[in-house]
This record gives structure tokens, C-alpha cells and sequence, in this order.
């Protein structure tokens, strides 16, 4: 099986960076919750960070996951099989033999680790405009922690068990 080096020089797409707040969010935060009116936009952001870390602490390390405040919905980490026909080529190996080299996953039994949103359409007025994406941070704190601990959650396998019946 052979193997062509990708190009290196090829341009790159790179997402825009987005502000957690800005300063209509806090104006209108303010208005909501009049006792907090003397914090500032950088204290704010501060807050949210602060909370955002915490879930994806809480959410790697907890086999469970989290439920979102105000019934958002819940994030787990959950374990699948590794998809047959999609596999990971090792680029740098590939790079150095010529041929087609696949990442082995021997350190998690071959299973793959994936974040889970899920919310209760029963909960949530409008639940199917939410969505959830996870930030780089977090998926690599997922992959870190799965690597040593990914026997503890919850395995999906698609043929005996379904989410849906994990997350009712």
C-alpha cells in the first residue's frame, strides 16, 4: 500500500476566535441580575472560565457526567468501538516507512472516547436548537484522562446497549 506525504505548504483555514462576552451580554446580565452591577467585563469573563474549567473537569473525571444549570441538558464522557472503516493514519510513521501506517489504540483496548450531549426534549422548551461543541481544551483533557482511566465509563457497543437507554 503506498503512501503520499501531505502537503505541508498548503493553506490553512483557521476559525475565527469568539469573545465569551461582550459588552451587551453584560449590559443585559446586569439588568437581569441587579446586585451584580459593579462587576466589570474582565471579572465576568473571569467567572465564566472559571465555570467552564470546572465542567470539563467535573465531566472528565466523573463517569456520570454533568448536568448543565437551568436544565440545559448533560455532557458525558462515554466509550464506543473504534469504527472499522475509518481508521487514523500515524502520519509521522507513514512520513518515515513510505507506507500506509494506522495508529494501533492499544492503550485503550481499541475504543474511542467520545463527549456526549444530551438533552431531554422533555426538559427544555426548544431543545432541538441547542447543540454542544467542544472546545480543543477540552477534547484534549478527555484524551489525556481517557488514556489512563478509560475503563470506567460507560461502553456503548451499539448492539446490546443504546444511549437512549444509558441516558433515560
Amino acid at each position: 500500500m503506498s503512501y503520499k506525504a501531505p502537503n505541508v505548504n498548503k493553506p490553512r483555514v483557521k476559525r475565527k476566535a469568539t469573545r465569551i462576552m461582550d459588552a451587551a451580554s453584560l449590559r443585559e446580565f446586569k439588568e437581569q441580575y441587579p446586585e451584580h452591577k459593579n462587576i466589570t467585563l474582565t471579572e465576568f469573563n473571569a467567572i465564566l472560565r472559571q465555570f467552564n474549567t470546572n465542567i470539563v473537569e467535573s465531566v472528565s473525571t466523573d463517569r456520570n457526567g454533568i448536568s448543565l444549570p437551568e436544565l440545559i441538558g448533560q455532557v458525558l464522557v462515554m466509550s464506543f468501538p473504534r469504527n472499522k472503516k475509518k481508521r487514523a493514519i500515524n502520519f509521522g510513521e507513514s512520513n518515515k516507512t513510505g507506507v500506509k501506517t494506522y495508529h494501533r489504540n492499544w492503550d485503550t483496548d481499541d475504543r474511542m472516547a467520545k463527549i456526549v450531549y444530551f438533552t431531554g426534549s422533555h426538559s427544555v422548551r426548544y431543545s432541538h436548537l441547542w447543540g454542544f461543541t467542544a472546545t480543543r481544551g477540552f477534547k484534549l483533557k478527555v484524551s489525556e484522562i481517557y488514556k489512563k482511566l478509560w475503563a470506567k465509563f460507560i461502553y456503548v457497543d451499539g448492539k446490546s446497549i443504546s444511549i437512549n437507554s444509558i441516558l433515560k
